[in-house]
């Protein structure tokens, strides 16, 4: 049922959550410290890389990732085994960090340019704001490693108003979202559309390393 990774991750990341809650009760600000911002940021630690992915907005955010983490990766590990799943895990999470900061960085490029300034050399001093969070970058790359593995693999997934739905769609559904939410530029959107999608091409690249001599399971 709690395969042992899957289990693990949900602990770490739980107790990343409860020690945030903790610490801004004291007024720590953990996010500050964890959370993953732009390398030319004076906030940058390069352990964020991972770091960041054991922290969480709020407590929809985490319940979100770790049900969708149990859902999705359960049979995934149970294919890969414990330490290649670990691997995969990581790899996704570390893949979409870089994936968003590189969007990122062509954003911040592009807006300094068209302000009449160059983007390159300035972008020392005018880095992107902000910072990212969340294991969902990992999450989508798991669900896109079961896909590809179990594709005609049937679940009764929530979202879908417990209609079963075949993980091949369920993975071309969400991924086309993610794409279409990451080109429309919603200003009042804070999630980091290209981390998901970054996540999914690394876990296709990573399914790729792992099962060239292996076949697609049910």
């Amino acid at each position: 049922m709690f395969p042992t990774g899957i289990k693990n991750l949900i602990i770490i990341n739980g107790i990343f959550f409860i020690a945030k809650l903790f610490a801004e009760s004291r007024g720590i600000d953990m996010d500050g410290k964890l959370a993953l911002y732009h390398p030319y940021s004076d906030h940058f630690h390069w352990y964020q890389y991972i770091t960041s992915m054991f922290m969480h907005a709020d407590i929809g955010h985490i319940l979100f990732n770790m049900l969708a983490l149990w859902m999705f990766g359960a049979m995934l590990e149970n294919a890969l085994g414990l330490k290649r799943f670990l691997i995969f895990y990581l790899v996704c999470g570390l893949g979409a960090s870089l994936i968003y900061q590189g969007w990122e960085t062509y954003n911040q490029v592009h807006l300094i340019n068209s302000l009449g300034g160059d983007g390159w050399n300035l972008l020392h001093t005018y880095p992107p704001l902000g910072s990212v969070r969340g294991a969902s970058g990992a999450v989508y790359g798991v669900m896109l490693g079961t896909a590809l593995l179990f594709p005609n693999t049937e679940m009764y997934y929530m979202g879908f108003m417990g209609f079963p739905i075949k993980m091949k769609w369920l993975a071309v559904i969400y991924g086309g979202g993610e794409l279409l939410r990451a080109y429309q530029s919603n200003p009042q959107d804070n999630v980091a559309h290209f981390a998901h999608i970054g996540g999914m091409i690394f876990g296709f690249i990573m399914i790729k390393v792992f099962m060239r001599n292996r076949t697609n399971f049910y």
